[in-house]
């Protein structure tokens, strides 16, 4: 069978397309596959996420204002109760209170006593070192000193100011003797200078002894002033023990904590119960060590199954391993104890040149992108690449800002199924997004 001109024609037209396909197809194989993207002006998006559990901002606490057992119980933990609500009832003990009472009562006469005594000291050591010593004082020791003196010359006085007179008499008595011995040559100087060391020694012992009682004195006071208003605590507590004998709820809230239990003791002053009061709460959670974007005032998303709220960042604390945020949030349908998913996040306020995370590499030489760029091949149009050295600024959870090496806005590679080199032939899979047909 013969074949005509035209079948002819294109029975070696189609061999020459099937020909071309699989011959490119065959030189293309082994290339890399690369998908390509462009790099874009824009602000980083900051966002990082965390979570963390509610907290009432104010607790009102209730203690026992003195030893007692609690009687009847009218609410549990985890109630919401009202401002005034009765929550139990105590049974103190009125006999401990009034032996608190007396035991104060002479503790207080006690410090009294102690006071007036170290007072009386005080004046006594003032008078008589005031009687004692000349007027040009304990420094010029010499003054007014006569040229001998006797015991019989000791000022008529008594009680512990007379005493501590004396005693100072008799060491200036000793200096005026000795003063006339060494005068005399009777004396070494030696003696002497004792004698006047040992009348100084006396009379700054005494002026240091007034000092430590008048700071004595000053404590005693303070002393005094604190087992006063302790006394008038008790005398209050005796006063109005019947109505400290049922316990209410000090604010509108839950009850937090309530370790009263029927028929359990409790000494003065350990907790009774704690509310949670109002519609401020607290919220901590931890961030990364390197998030630099969160910052005190900032405002952030706290969400779970119930709730979609705005929290505001009140503290930002950073420690070895990550940074803890206390947040405070508002709401009157959020109760202590709800876990939260916190969601931070922010966009610079300048604009970068961008580039995906995908797209940097690093090597020994610093941080590099690959450049796709296209030239004449013995198939026709090919894509190769280009290797660029560029440097990098900070980063979000997609893009990295490139500070310097990008002035073009050119394809580089995103990704690739094999390992790339600088001037390698590739395939690209999106060529229509960069280059015209």
């Amino acid at each position: 069978m013969k074949l005509n001109k035209k079948t002819t024609g294109a029975l070696i037209f189609i061999l020459l397309v099937l020909l071309l396909f699989f011959s490119k197809t065959i030189y293309t194989y082994n290339m890399p596959e690369v998908t390509g993207t462009r790099p874009k002006r824009g602000s980083l998006s900051k966002l990082e996420i965390s979570s963390g559990i509610a907290a009432w901002a104010d607790t009102e606490m209730i203690y026992a204002s003195c030893a007692g057992t609690v009687g009847r119980v009218f609410a549990r933990e985890g109630d919401r109760v009202e401002r005034g609500q009765i929550l139990f009832e105590m049974d103190f003990n009125i006999t401990a209170a009034q032996r608190r009472l007396a035991e104060t009562d002479n503790n207080i006469s006690r410090l009294q006593a102690d006071i007036r005594g170290s007072i009386s000291r005080l004046n006594s050591i003032k008078e008589a070192l005031a009687a004692a010593v000349s007027p040009s004082g304990a420094n010029n020791l010499m003054t007014d000193l006569p040229d001998t003196e006797t015991e019989s010359q000791l000022p008529s006085v008594s009680g512990q100011e007379g005493l501590i007179t004396i005693e100072i008499a008799r060491a200036r008595i000793a200096l005026a003797n000795a003063q006339f011995a060494y005068e005399i040559g009777s004396m070494s100087r030696n003696d002497f200078t004792n004698a006047e060391n040992n009348l100084k020694a006396l009379l700054y012992k005494y002026e240091a002894d007034a000092n430590d009682i008048e700071h004595s004195v000053v404590l005693k006071q303070i002393d005094l002033e604190n087992l006063k208003l302790s006394r008038e605590t008790i005398q209050e507590i005796l006063r109005d023990y019947r109505n400290n004998a049922v316990i209410r709820s000090p604010a509108d809230g839950i009850i937090l904590e309530m370790p009263a239990e029927r028929g359990k003791f409790f000494q003065e002053n350990i907790l009774l119960a704690s509310i949670g009061a109002g519609n401020e709460f607290t919220v901590e959670c931890n961030i990364s060590l390197d998030n630099n974007f969160v910052n005190q005032g900032d405002t952030c998303e706290l969400s779970n199954a119930s709730h979609v709220l705005k929290g505001t960042v009140r503290r930002v604390r950073p420690s070895a391993n990550a940074k803890t945020v206390t947040i405070t949030l508002i709401s009157d349908n959020v109760s202590g104890g709800e876990t939260f998913n916190i969601t931070f996040e922010k966009n610079s306020s300048s604009s970068f040149t961008l580039v995906p995370n995908n797209a940097i590499n690093q090597d020994n030489d610093g941080y590099f992108i690959y450049q796709i760029k296209r030239r004449k091949g013995i198939m026709g149009d090919e894509y190769y690449l280009d290797r660029l050295g560029i440097f990098i600024g900070d980063s979000d959870h997609q893009n990295t800002a490139v500070l310097r090496g990008i002035t073009f806005f050119e394809p580089v590679v995103l990704v690739s199924n094999k390992a790339l080199n600088a001037g390698i032939t590739v395939s690209l899979k999106n060529p229509e997004d960069f280059f015209e047909n």
